[in-house]
């Protein structure tokens, strides 16, 4: 559910522009667009003459009056109103809500909360849905109310009907496996019956309600019981998958023509833990929280792949190790606009090996017990969310696991013996996560998984230590910001803006041929899902760094994958691409470079 932002009423200007930039709507102002149907609603009031309102005049509407019982959460309201804006365009009205007194994010104390509709049309028609969030629940009377100066708002409005959504609306889960009510791993006519008797009574609970949302408009119909039953007569439900996975790895990777990270994301970590809401550790590394029109603007980048790197240790229980529901299913979210885009989506265990108080695993063999149980433990429960997903899921086992804090922290000295014992544990990690992985079955049995050296280097004293499982579904991944001094060293440490193919080339070279050594000469495919090269105003540069970088890996059958963490400033870590809080191409020069780089590539 998406929640609304929320705001101290402190004068009418204010409220409109803070609704205007902060509050989500269901616009319906021109002529082509048309209304949502509130009678779908679980509880409906309508009226026998619409109730007029104007500017600055409150109207309470009470939920009992429409027939919602008082122990039912409201998960939505929908107001179908009628509004006049004829004295000037463009209008928005406003509608609130009350509620515990609470300090939002200003360290305003607030009553309300609400939403608004931006007018295009003198005379509009819409029907507004509200979201109320979980912790902020509707307790008392609904309030209608016009905000915006005289002249820049809305005449009057009429409210005609309104709606409440209760119950299921709010409680029914993502879709794992479609069709599979009763969770058996099959869906068969138990399932129909399962549905029908949820829908007529007879039951209160289904196992896997998300699984029946054939319609994904969060609540169970009788048309989601026919789409069903056609499923299930058809075939389309109950067929092997042909997806997931015949192929060999190196057939595969030829799909990936290049890709994307979603950087400082779900991976990040937040100061406010252990009280932070999924969006709050979302949004605690500066990037805005992720939108289905952002992974848009990356397909239509030209990208079919999107790395989404996820930290889990903040978000799970410290003794159960069991991870929030409210963060798997934000995880799951964003894992389907990538898969809904018809993209290639791989998902990890992010930034997790470090030394805290919340579960976690670090490679030695002091904390291997304890690193194994936690590795193990998010991906039991990720392949169990995921198991029914096709080939266009990835896992990845970890990320850049490594002795944090340690003199090799980076770089491997093949004679250390802590570093010994470190590439040894990776190993023993890598292999224990790809278990755990193929035991949970479903396409997990055959899905491509992808696995790290230590710190994911790709030097030659870390990659003769690394020892891949015996499975014919393995990738191998690696990370290589090459040349160093070019692509990711601060300016005290050598950072340089320079590039040639004459002049770096070689590097990168180089690099290609000691992943062929040691994976693709032993049949082992290689994605490097991070790369890039900091910005120092220099573009035309990187385009042409690029272009030779990806075009070098493709002619070793190498897809790339860019690491942005939508930063757009000068200096080392500033990778940005596509700037996430206006979707538009921060350096076009460098997206035509990758795109050239990966023309052959994904046919």
């Amino acid at each position: 559910m998406k929640h609304n932002q929320m705001f101290r009423l402190g004068g009418t200007a204010l409220a409109a522009v803070l609704l205007l930039s902060q509050l989500t709507a269901l616009s319906a102002g021109a002529a082509e667009q048309t209304t949502k149907d509130i009678t779908v609603c679980d509880y409906v009031q309508t009226f026998d003459k619409p109730i007029e309102i104007v500017q600055g005049t409150p109207v309470d509407v009470k939920p009992g009056d429409a027939g919602v019982p008082a122990d039912k959460p409201v998960n939505q309201v929908w107001l179908d109103v009628t509004m006049d804006a004829s004295s000037g365009l463009p209008a928005m009205p406003a509608i609130g809500y009350t509620t515990d007194m609470y300090v939002n994010d200003d360290g305003d104390e607030t009553t309300w909360a609400g939403g608004g509709l931006w007018m295009q049309t003198a005379v509009s028609e819409a029907t507004i849905i509200i979201e109320i969030p979980e912790d902020k629940p509707l307790n008392g009377d609904l309030q209608v109310q016009i905000w915006g100066e005289a002249g820049e708002s809305v005449d009057k409005m009429n409210l005609n009907a309104i709606g409440y959504m209760t119950g299921d609306g709010g409680t029914i889960a993502p879709m794992t496996r479609k069709g599979d009510v009763n969770n058996d791993k099959t869906v068969d006519i138990k399932d129909v019956q399962a549905l029908a008797d949820y829908l007529v009574n007879k039951s209160d609970k289904l196992e896997a309600a998300g699984n029946a949302d054939f319609d994904h408009n969060n609540r169970l119909t009788a048309a989601d019981l026919t789409l069903l039953k056609r499923g299930i007569l058809d075939g389309s439900l109950t067929k092997t998958s042909t997806t997931t996975n015949d192929e060999t790895a190196m057939e595969f990777v030829s799909h990936i023509k290049i890709g994307w990270n979603l950087g400082n994301t779900l991976d990040a970590q937040s100061v406010n833990y252990p009280k932070s809401t999924p969006s709050e550790f979302e949004s605690s590394w500066g990037c805005p929280v992720t939108t289905k029109q952002m992974i848009d603007k990356v397909k239509e980048a030209g990208f079919n792949c999107v790395r989404v790197p996820v930290s889990w240790g903040q978000k799970m229980d410290k003794n159960t190790y069991k991870i929030n529901d409210a963060w798997m299913n934000r995880v799951q979210e964003v894992v389907n606009y990538v898969i809904e885009n018809d993209m290639y989506c791989i998902l990890n265990i992010h930034h997790d090996n470090d030394p805290a108080d919340y579960p976690h695993f670090y490679p030695n063999s002091a904390n291997y017990a304890i690193s194994e149980k936690f590795v193990n433990s998010v991906w039991e429960q990720v392949s169990e969310r995921f198991e029914a997903y096709d080939n266009h899921l990835i896992f990845e086992t970890l990320n850049e696991p490594r002795l944090i804090g340690h003199n090799n922290e980076w770089w491997i000295d093949s004679n250390n013996n802590d570093c010994k014992d470190a590439m040894n544990c990776v190993n023993k990690l890598n292999a224990a996560a790809l278990s755990t992985i193929r035991k949970s079955g479903g396409n997990n049995a055959k899905r491509f998984v992808m696995m790290p050296s230590y710190a994911a280097n790709c030097d030659e004293s870390t990659l003769a230590g690394v020892q891949m499982p015996n499975d014919d579904h393995i990738i191998a991944e690696a990370h290589a910001y090459t040349p160093y001094n070019f692509a990711l060293a601060g300016d005290a440490d050598g950072g340089t803006p320079n590039w040639s193919e004459a002049n770096g080339g070689g590097d990168i070279i180089n690099l290609m041929k000691r992943l062929q050594k040691y994976y693709l000469s032993k049949g082992i495919p290689v994605i490097i899902d991070e790369f890039g090269a900091s910005n120092r105003n220099n573009e035309d540069t990187r385009a042409a760094w690029a272009k030779f970088y990806v075009s070098q890996a493709d002619s070793y059958g190498i897809p790339c994958v860019l690491w942005d963490n939508n930063q757009f400033g000068t200096g080392s870590e500033n990778l940005g691409l596509i700037n996430r809080n206006n979707l538009t191409i921060a350096y076009p020069k460098l997206l035509e470079g990758l795109m050239e780089g990966a023309k052959n590539r994904g046919k």
